[in-house]
């Protein structure tokens, strides 16, 4: 096989493959609802009964939109803790401003951390818990307003967690939620506690709500090949069983409701998540509506409690609200670690994350564990490797043979073709087995930059001198151009097509750097890394080849 041919078909497949990774996230079909929460059986192993307002006996109606309470002066709650400055309103327990204090936003000294959470802006998004009442019964809502005692909480030194209670109190009905913050999780937890003081029974549901906007951003051409525009943005959801994406398009167009239990509803964006997660033994009604063209409304509503006067009941439920690192999402949740979004190839991209970041620990650097995973992958493919290099050395050797051959058939093309196949099989040459290490690496060339370009690990991790950030590309395109000259060396060790002209040579040598400038300068650094380091180990392996085989040569000559 021609490995000038090969390297071209390659390149160009990158190509199209990041075309389609383009066309996918602007045009492609919203994914298709599993089951009609209307008809749909559900067995609850809770007694209470998972209803919405208005349900019926022919099923589960929509939940009404309840309009949401802007915070008034003076109604705002600050909240520090060693992962978060939180702005929490007492307006229908409203988590109106998150802050990630370890994430900066950039690269820079004195960089501003993440506002995850933010209820301004064009990419608003904030959190709610509350409860809901049913038959005319009293409850907060979105637009009660809840009471606490101080209006700044701090989660101490050595604290095991920070509890902030804010209490709701009508007509003999009292509602506390208590705000549980830990020192070293992103997970809040939320427990609720509802006592009936009056003399009729009362009726109500928990409800947790995400509001988020998802502008309409129109992307230049050249924008679509960008990495960044390739991870999935938007709403998610685990039916107990399987992760589902539901894209804001899916939104407008058939709106979203599922009735289950174990699962739980999301926002997902590059590298940080907003959960919304029932308990797990509890049936919850799960539902998503647009409010508008861009801002949209994710919804679970818990089962109904009915409590007799003097009755008091307990619910927990739980948000996560941080960096979808996935080591950790899969203790928080069932499912939740399939937030990363790996692509096609994530049964690849996860080895491939694990072992990245095993060798991370001991070494405590992810540019050093990229050059020692290029090591490691060079070492398990080294025996196909160095069949197909031996291969492509005697090809090489081959070649003035090759170019007799073309002479003295120049004006009959298919005999020389048939000669060149008859020269192979004399010297028992498989030109196949030279193109097929590359072949089978590639995939887990696509599974890396998924890696490198989806986890948040990664994200402002350093390698040394100007390489300051792996997620992002070469600020100063060293690696780029080292890894066009990396390629084009490559090509002197591979061996000349029998069917191409020196006109056709000249074209590859110019489109092939080109191409490989193009995607080194827009592909994340730490994988152009990767890209640089084993295309020097394999100019090594093949210049260690082919001077092997040449004295093999040379001796069977003699």
């Amino acid at each position: 096989m021609d490995n000038r041919r090969l390297l071209l078909w390659l390149s160009l497949a990158a190509v199209v493959y990041l075309m389609w990774n383009a066309w996918e996230l602007e045009f492609a079909r919203p994914p298709v609802v599993p089951g009609n929460p209307a008809t749909t059986q559900v067995t609850s192993p809770s007694p209470r009964i998972p209803v919405t307002p208005g349900a019926t006996a022919a099923g589960p109606a929509v939940p009404r939109e309840i309009p949401v309470a802007r915070p008034r002066p003076g109604e705002i709650i600050h909240i520090q803790t060693g992962l978060y400055r939180v702005r929490l309103a007492l307006a229908g327990g409203q988590l109106r401003h998150l802050e990630l204090v370890r994430y900066p936003q950039t690269i820079a000294a004195h960089s501003p951390p993440v506002a995850w959470f933010d209820d301004r802006g064009r990419r608003r998004l904030y959190g709610v818990v509350t409860w809901v009442g049913l038959n005319g019964s009293p409850a907060p809502g979105l637009t009660g307003r809840f009471k606490t005692t101080h209006r700044h909480y701090v989660l101490k030194p050595g604290a095991h967690r920070l509890t902030v209670p804010l209490i709701w109190k009508r007509n003999g009905i009292r509602i506390v939620e208590r705000w549980i913050f830990y020192p070293q999780s992103y997970r809040i937890k939320v427990e609720s506690t509802v006592t009936n003081d009056s003399t009729s029974s009362w009726s109500g549901a928990p409800l947790m709500g995400l509001e988020h906007a998802h502008p309409i951003v129109h992307v230049s051409f050249l924008g679509h090949f960008l990495p960044q525009n390739f991870v999935y943005r938007g709403a998610a959801y685990y039916n107990g069983k399987a992760y589902h994406e539901l894209s804001a398009s899916h939104i407008r167009k058939k709106s979203f409701s599922m009735i289950k239990a174990g699962g739980w509803l999301a926002y997902t964006n590059h590298y940080f998540l907003a959960a919304l997660i029932p308990p797990a033994k509890e049936s919850w009604h799960y539902y998503a509506r647009s409010r508008s063209t861009t801002r949209y409304w994710l919804g679970a509503l818990g089962p109904a409690n009915r409590i007799v006067p003097g009755g008091r009941i307990r619910e927990p439920v739980g948000l996560y609200v941080g960096p979808k690192r996935q080591q950790h999402l899969g203790t928080v949740a069932p499912g939740l670690a399939q937030t990363v979004d790996y692509g096609f190839l994530a049964i690849l991209s996860q080895p491939l994350y694990l072992l990245l970041a095993w060798i991370e620990h001991w070494v405590g650097n992810w540019g050093v564990a990229i050059i020692l995973l290029v090591l490691l992958i060079k070492l398990i493919f080294f025996p196909l490797q160095h069949a197909g290099g031996r291969s492509m050395a005697r090809m090489q050797a081959m070649q003035p043979r090759i170019k007799a051959i073309q002479e003295r058939f120049k004006d009959n093309r298919e005999q020389s073709y048939r000669a060149t196949l008859e020269l192979f099989k004399k010297e028992k040459i498989n030109p196949v087995s030279g193109c097929l290490p590359m072949l089978i690496q590639f995939p887990i060339y696509i599974a890396l930059y998924w890696v490198l370009l989806a986890s948040v690990e990664l994200r402002h991790a350093p390698f040394t001198l100007w390489i300051r950030d792996l997620s992002a590309p070469d600020p100063l395109y060293i690696l780029p151009v080292l890894y066009g000259m990396t390629m084009l060396v490559q090509q002197r060790f591979m061996p000349q097509a029998a069917t191409m002209d020196k006109n056709q040579r000249r074209i590859l040598m110019i489109f092939l750097p080109l191409v490989t400038l193009f995607l080194g300068s827009v592909m994340p650094s730490g994988l152009v890394l990767y890209w640089v380091v084993s295309g020097l180990f394999g100019i090594g392996q093949q210049w260690h080849i082919n001077r092997v085989v040449r004295l093999e040569v040379a001796k069977a000559h003699r």
